[in-house]
């Protein structure tokens, strides 16, 4: 059977409110998931800066499942790649360096992750958690 492929281009935030429905009706207990919406909404300098001051990392997946280990999935849209560390020069004047993903991911590994990939698609992240044996209702994992 052939993923489903939309006629248009989802932006991402609709991939991520497709897959949040998908992970609220079919995850069994005792796996567990949620979200990291920081890319979300667009938040002004201040907000960002109030939130880095609390501890707001950047560069991190997604979603999150944890099940007997931690994995994580980072969606994208069609053709959209992981962000690249790069420096800005911040009001101040002062150079700052801003983590992406492509630094953050192998990081996350090291730290005990046990994976982290790219979804296009709710098939996608629905053939991932079987692959992670994820428990699923109505499916035995394999």
């Amino acid at each position: 059977m052939k993923p489903f492929q939309p006629a248009f281009p989802l932006y991402e935030r609709d991939l991520h409110a497709a897959c949040a429905d998908m992970l609220d009706n079919v995850l069994k207990e005792p796996a567990v998931w949620w979200t990291y919406p920081a890319g979300a909404a667009q938040l002004s300098p201040q907000q960002q800066a109030a939130y880095s001051r609390i501890g707001l990392k950047r560069g991190l997946p997604d979603i999150f499942i944890l099940y007997d280990g931690l994995y994580g999935i980072e969606l994208k849209r069609a053709g959209a790649q992981v962000s690249q560390t790069r420096v800005v020069k911040t009001r101040s004047g002062k150079m700052r360096e801003l983590v992406g993903q492509a630094d953050m991911f192998p990081r996350l590994i090291a730290a005990g992750m046990r994976e982290i990939v790219i979804a296009h698609s709710v098939t996608e992240m629905m053939s991932h958690l079987e692959r992670w044996r994820i428990p699923l209702k109505g499916r035995i994992a394999a």
